[in-house]
């Protein structure tokens, strides 16, 4: 069996939920399967069983999980990102970009007794909108997040030595391109992390290998270290350097993890305002350590100390109550599914799930 990677294709942000389901795998992949139907007709269990089957022809192998619920599967990658199967339902909405040529529908919905279903109609309708509510209550705490997070960054913008930042992430940024070959093949953009019901959720061990060169960096918000990411950024798009990218899932516009897999390099934001990969990554030793806090104007900060622990707490706080909230929408949808899961007709699924099991063996 190869090692399976873990990752996230959208998430709860400040901005909502953010999508980044157009780079689970290049538009013209091999097989792009997706899958249709309502809460607990088995989209997850569905793509789990394959999954498990298909490794044990060591193919490569990735999971995407949901973030509204990270026990659940959003796709399954098979391969060099050559097959998928995909949950194409609310809030990622997937159509057929090649219908028949890559793209290809499983409508699970259709292995269902709608009568069994429609009794309960009244009680699903209540529960789906109960559950639509509750995400709309957690982004407008991530939103206001977002507000005591920007106060945050102003306080340390004030005060850090911008000269010595830049200076430094033209270094780093040099060190993550050494030996680096060009592909111009797309770079994919995911996030590495997730805000779920059960707190923030990372498999980051699962994307870098111990024998990558690691360059580890931290900073408070706002002092630079996200300039290194965004200069990067530029720079493999500029090159055709072929790279991942992994997002902040509180904030999708800054970048957590940047992988260049051909020259076995990366870079990692360890601060820990939001997600502690450090602690995750299982002692992988740095080739380069930087810390951005040691471009802070100590005199000036000093005076700022009760304004940034208020700020920090307000978006540590405001943090807690957006998990509160889709918690509770998880459990709403726990209810939706135990509606329709005894309306279903599994033995049909299954036999429909080793017919597909078949037909990506020949593929391969």
């Amino acid at each position: 069996m190869t090692k399976i990677r873990h990752m996230f294709p959208g998430g709860n942000t400040c901005y909502g939920f953010y999508s980044f389901y157009d780079y689970i795998v290049p538009h013209n992949a091999r097989k792009k399967i997706v899958l249709k139907g309502g809460p607990g007709v088995g989209k997850s269990t569905f793509m789990k069983a394959l999954a498990e089957d298909l490794n044990q022809q060591n193919q490569k192998l990735e999971y995407h999980w949901c973030s509204a619920d990270n026990e659940s599967l959003d796709a399954v990658v098979f391969g060099d990102q050559e097959i998928c199967i995909l949950d194409g339902t609310d809030p990622h909405k997937v159509d057929p970009r090649y219908p028949g040529a890559v793209d290809e529908i499983i409508n699970l919905g259709d292995y269902w007794y709608e009568e069994k279903i429609q009794v309960n109609k009244e009680h699903i309708i209540r529960l789906t909108n109960s559950k639509s509510l509750c995400f709309s209550r957690a982004y407008i705490r991530l939103k206001e997040c977002k507000m005591a997070l920007n106060e945050l960054k102003s306080y340390y913008e004030e005060c850090t030595d911008i000269n010595a930042v830049h200076r430094n992430v033209l270094e780093l940024a040099e060190f993550l391109l050494q030996n680096s070959q060009t592909s111009y093949i797309q770079p994919r953009h995911l996030f590495g992390a997730a805000i779920t019901p059960n707190g923030i959720v990372t498999k980051v061990n699962s994307l870098i290998d111990k024998d990558f060169r690691i360059c580890a960096i931290k900073g408070s918000p706002g002092i630079g270290s996200k300039r290194l990411f965004k200069y990067t950024q530029e720079l493999i798009e500029l090159t055709g350097v072929y790279a991942e990218f992994f997002h902040n899932p509180f904030d999708p516009e800054d970048i957590d993890i940047i992988v260049v897999p051909h020259s076995k390099t990366a870079v990692i934001d360890i601060s820990t305002l939001i997600v502690d990969y450090e602690k995750h990554l299982n002692g992988i030793n740095y080739k380069r350590y930087l810390d951005f806090n040691n471009f802070i104007k100590t005199p000036i900060i000093k005076k700022y100390t009760n304004n940034i622990a208020k700020a920090e707490s307000r978006f540590r706080s405001g943090l807690n109550e957006a998990i509160e909230f889709i918690n509770q929408a998880k459990k709403y949808h726990d209810d939706l599914e135990a509606y329709y899961i005894p309306a279903m007709n599994f033995d049909s699924i299954s036999i429909l799930r080793k017919e597909l099991h078949d037909k990506l063996l020949n593929l391969f």
